[in-house]
């Protein structure tokens, strides 16, 4: 004698699963083509863009966040920061400033990132061991 609760749950489960209408997953691939409407993206959702700071050598402080072994001194100074367009060196660190203001820089295992606030950069440095870690705050040199 067969049972068929089983057989009759599975057909419901399968009749379920057609009818699903949740959240689906799309395979990686190309993407279905999108209809452009020309109409402008809503307020607040189109990507921002920070306005470009002002070119020439920057200065100022790191203060110790991070002090691994109490072997970081608790400020440095920081000079000959230099930034020309979207481009920045400072050492034999070199970067872009993205267009959102934001800057990371890496020379060999230390690094630098942040982000341009109109003519002010604050960011942070790190490097490796003693594994300190800077809060970066720079201007323009007057």
């Amino acid at each position: 004698m067969s049972k068929p609760v089983p057989i009759l749950a599975a057909l419901a489960l399968l009749l379920a699963a057609c009818a699903y209408n949740g959240p689906t997953m799309q395979a990686p691939g190309p993407a279905a083509p999108v209809m452009e409407t020309g109409a402008p993206p809503p307020p607040g959702t189109a990507a921002s863009v920070a306005p470009a700071p002002q070119g020439g050598p920057y200065a100022g402080t790191g203060s110790v966040m991070r002090n691994q072994g109490a072997r970081c001194p608790d400020q440095i100074r920081v000079t000959n920061f230099i930034v020309r367009g979207n481009r920045v060196s400072f050492g034999a660190y070199r970067g872009t400033i993205q267009p959102d203001g934001s800057l990371h820089m890496q020379a060999g295992p230390s690094y630098v990132y942040g982000q341009f606030i109109g003519s002010h950069f604050d960011g942070r440095f790190w490097r490796p061991p003693p594994g300190c870690t800077y809060d970066l705050s720079l201007d323009p040199v007057s």
